[in-house]
């Protein structure tokens, strides 16, 4: 009962998200992972923020991959999130529990996507990833969303399925660029948003 009436608090906090306010948080969450990026860019890394972005791909290729990856990526997780048992936990998850209870602009879902795949992507693979490898990457940037959880085989097949999805942003950002990453999480988050709200 006592989760019930926090989520009921939580729903009633989203209800009153203005586009305003979701812009501004979406701004300031980038700039956070932007800024404890340049950290460790600063102490860890012998180059700095321009060379995360070098690739042997052209901007517009780059684009291309991300695009087709993200497209690609959010059919296969929409398509397996629809049939159980990854489908009888979603409510688990508190991305899902949120994107039930607020309706959401399309500008809304673009500058949150945009925002969100642009700043975690220079986090996660840009900077740290260089430093732990992707595997450990992938495990902490899951770990983050509390996409693990181990209750039952649905939450264990949604968890290792999220991992999957980092794993291919940081091989997207290795063998095609940090750009590519950025534009795959980017499409993946709005696609998202869209067929979630619809739905």
């Amino acid at each position: 009962m006592e989760n019930e009436t926090q989520f009921d608090q939580k729903k009633n906090d989203l209800s009153g998200l203005t586009t305003g306010k979701l812009l501004i948080m979406s701004v300031v969450s980038a700039n956070i992972y932007l800024f404890i990026s340049l950290l460790i860019i600063k102490y860890l890394h012998e180059g700095w923020v321009v060379d995360l972005f070098d690739s042997n791909y052209m901007v517009f290729e780059q684009v291309g991959f991300g695009v087709g990856a993200g497209l690609l990526s959010s059919a296969i997780i929409f398509l397996i999130i629809k049939i159980p048992p990854v489908s009888n936990v979603l409510s688990d998850f508190s991305v899902f529990k949120a994107l039930s209870t607020v309706h959401f602009s399309l500008f809304d879902k673009i500058q949150i996507s945009v925002f969100a795949g642009a700043g975690e992507e220079i986090l996660f693979r840009g900077a740290i990833q260089p430093l732990i490898g992707n595997v450990f990457t992938s495990i902490i940037f899951i770990g983050i969303h509390g996409y693990f959880k181990f209750k039952s085989p649905g939450h264990i097949l949604f968890g290792l399925m999220m991992f999957g999805l980092s794993l291919m942003l940081g091989f997207l950002a290795l063998y095609v660029g940090l750009i590519a990453a950025m534009i795959a999480h980017s499409v993946y988050d709005l696609v998202m948003l869209i067929l979630i709200q619809k739905k």
